[in-house]
């Protein structure tokens, strides 16, 4: 925002294109209205004030064109309380605006039934800009629109002009549509009714219908309404869309929960279903004060307004300052030096909502879920930080320097301040990764990055651990890898072969393991509940760990490598029982290596860093920017293939022994599709504009 047209918001979008899954109209017209006027808060105050007027100037017209009273509806439409909510207590800005916007999107939908091209132009502009205003009111807008014209819009001249203005509208939202189903894969869009608290959360309590702030609204309603059905300018659509609407944001309580499990439904937050009702609201009163005296109805629509804000301001919560301990944390955190770190607040509420601008400094909070292509991965590091497991190799792979509220292994607490306890660790913005998982994922609290696929080069780490069967390509792939001199850590799932060891599937007997090397006992129970546990032993190999004549665990020389076997699915066995013992025999099979590289000069920014790296060897490195395809990583000035660790979503680059420079820079392929979609908006913009001017008619004299 600070700096106008940027390709993304890093603070939000993790290594991720600017705004790819959330409709950018309103952040877009802030950011310029920020740039005219100097101040990105009075870009958002502008925007806001904007939008509202649009809304209001379109449902006068469009009550106008209906020969409605069209003067009382829209002060009613601009002081309903639903919307000042919205935009001044939930603080939700995009939505305000796409509130506020409402009345276009049914304005471009009546406009359909015009014959002239200027109308249907004006229609296109206004669905557009409600499109990319926010994606979650289209659809209550478009059910809305349908339910109050369907009569008119199954007309075959609207039918065509439906066509045209459609092919308007994908034009212009073109910049924003396109990116998003082309990168359809990296979205993660909550469902709502996946998750029981997530569900309540988002629902409207029925004890909420009996409090003043929407008791009043709901009581007008209905007597607005009745005025209007007695008086005949009023019929059941309105009241049945109002009373859907309502029903609809119950989610959780209502007594048709299964109905957010389908597709559209799922995706729409259910309290989000009321947004229908600022703007349903006002033409009910437009309908019920119609054919009154501009006096009179006046007067009416005013008692209204106040009645209907009198109780919401009443509920109108205290803004307090910032807490004073938020504050000095801010503080605290400003004066740690260097910015090439993150911190993260566990449990944090809205603080990392402050904390960020208040100490200059990067935090993980704010990686924004719904368009970051880590977020299934942190998914993990929250929950293990939820449930005090160990979630240190993530923070540290996110570099996280800092952890608040949150005891972690190799974290130090450094500080109380107030309700704040700082921890702190050594962490690097790129750290040598020696150690590679492939196959199928277990999450260990180790570090190693993970690929589903094996990498074809594997020179540049040390050890490769391959849970399940690999096939023939990739055999081969390790045979080059252990034979000069990697160590390859083998976990069978089923009965298979490799390099001559023989794995076949039995039920362990904890009762026949023996070896010289571990103490057997201290391993945890081989059962699955009240069943024996089943998994892989093995023959031809040198056993470590014998079950009577099988081996269990074991080491076969290849090369100038070697190759351990790990039996009874061993590496679930361990994230099954939890045991510390097992993964000390884990660690122990895995060799250990300091780090042989030197990092310098490293340069971060919004979409780029750079820095240089110092190797004894060639070594994989793992970046702390979420991994996507449009990165153009070089190394040396040569264009190299990057490669995405699973378990982080980070990414992971390999780089030759000594000195190397290495530079990245996002290219967003379609970044070119927004300024053809700026022109086009302009070039539409003006054309309406000159379409409506009035045109003077010339006169001469008279001969």
């Amino acid at each position: 925002m600070e700096d106008g047209w940027e390709p993304w918001i890093e603070e939000w979008y993790a290594g991720f294109p600017f705004l790819r899954f959330y409709p950018p109209g309103s952040y877009i017209i802030a950011a310029f209205f920020g740039k005219v006027f100097g101040s990105a808060v009075r870009g958002y105050a502008v925007t806001l004030m904007l939008s509202a007027f649009l809304g209001a100037l379109a449902l006068h017209t469009y009550l106008k064109r209906l020969e409605k009273e069209p003067y009382v509806a829209p002060l009613v439409f601009l002081l309903f309380p639903w919307h000042l909510g919205v935009a001044y207590i939930e603080g939700n800005f995009p939505r305000a605006n796409a509130i506020h916007l409402a009345p276009l999107f049914l304005l471009g939908v009546l406009l359909l039934r015009e014959y002239r091209e200027r109308y249907l132009l004006l229609s296109a502009l206004s669905i557009s800009l409600v499109v990319l205003t926010h994606h979650s009111i289209v659809i209550p807008l478009l059910i809305l629109a349908l339910a109050l014209h369907w009569d008119s819009l199954t007309e075959l001249r609207v039918i065509g002009n439906a066509l045209r203005v459609m092919g308007a509208v994908i034009f212009l939202t073109a910049f924003w549509y396109i990116p998003f189903f082309y990168d359809r894969e990296w979205t993660h869009f909550w469902r709502v009714n996946m998750s029981p608290w997530l569900f309540r959360h988002y629902s409207l309590n029925p004890d909420t219908l009996a409090r003043p702030e929407m008791a009043v609204p709901l009581a007008l309603i209905v007597v607005f309404w009745a005025v209007a059905w007695k008086s005949g300018r009023s019929n059941l659509r309105k009241i049945t869309l109002i009373s859907a609407a309502v029903y609809l944001s119950l989610g959780y309580y209502s007594p048709t929960p299964e109905l957010y499990s389908l597709p559209v439904v799922s995706m729409i937050p259910p309290y989000r279903w009321l947004d229908a009702t600022n703007l349903l609201v006002p033409l009910i009163v437009a309908d019920a004060l119609n054919g009154l005296e501009v006096r009179k109805a006046t007067v009416v629509g005013l008692i209204t307004i106040v009645v209907l804000l009198v109780p919401f301001t009443e509920e109108i919560p205290y803004i307090k300052s910032i807490p004073q301990d938020t504050l000095q944390l801010a503080e605290y955190l400003s004066k740690q030096p260097g910015k090439d770190w993150r911190f993260l607040v566990n449990y944090p509420g809205a603080v990392y909502s402050y904390l960020p601008a208040l100490s200059g400094k990067d935090t993980l909070n704010g990686w924004y879920h719904e368009g970051n292509p880590t977020d299934k991965e942190m998914e993990r590091l929250w929950y293990l930080l939820a449930t005090g497991g160990n979630a240190s190799p993530y923070l540290k792979a996110y570099d996280v320097k800092y952890l608040i509220n949150a005891e972690q292994p190799g974290y130090v607490k450094m500080a109380t301040i107030g309700r704040y306890r700082v921890y702190e660790a050594n962490v690097s913005f790129v750290q040598p990764v020696s150690t590679l998982m492939a196959g199928h994922f277990y999450d260990l609290p180790l570090d190693y990055a993970y690929t589903r696929e094996l990498p074809t080069n594997l020179s540049e780490v040390t050890t490769v651990i391959y849970s399940g069967n690999p096939d023939n390509h990739t055999a081969e792939n390790l045979w080059e890898f252990v034979k000069s001199g990697g160590t390859l850590v083998w976990a069978p799932e089923s009965t298979d072969t490799l390099f001559g060891v023989r794995a076949q599937v039995r039920p362990i007997n904890a009762s026949e393991l023996s070896s010289e090397v571990y103490n057997v006992s201290r391993f945890a129970s081989f059962r699955y509940g009240d069943f024996p546990w089943y998994g892989p032993v093995f023959t031809n190999v040198s056993p470590i760990v014998s079950m009577g004549k099988w081996t269990l665990i074991g080491a076969k020389q290849i090369g100038n490598g070697t190759l351990y076997v790990l039996g009874g699915n061993f590496l679930y066995h361990i994230a099954y029982t939890g045991s510390q013992y097992e993964l000390e025999v884990l660690k122990s099979i895995i060799p250990r290596e300091e780090s042989q590289i030197q990092i310098g000069q490293l340069v971060r920014g919004d979409g780029r860093y750079s820095f240089r790296v110092t190797a004894k060897k060639p070594v994989l490195l793992r970046v702390s920017e979420a991994y996507f395809p449009y990165w153009e990583v070089y190394v040396n000035g040569r264009k190299v293939k990057v490669i995405r660790d699973d378990r982080t979503g980070l990414t992971l680059i390999n780089v030759e022994e000594g000195v190397s420079e290495v530079k990245a820079t996002f290219r967003d392929p379609f970044e070119r599709l927004r300024y053809y979609s700026a022109l086009a908006w302009e070039i539409l913009v003006i054309y309406t504009m000159m379409k409506f001017a009035p045109m003077r008619r010339l006169s001469g004299p008279e001969l």
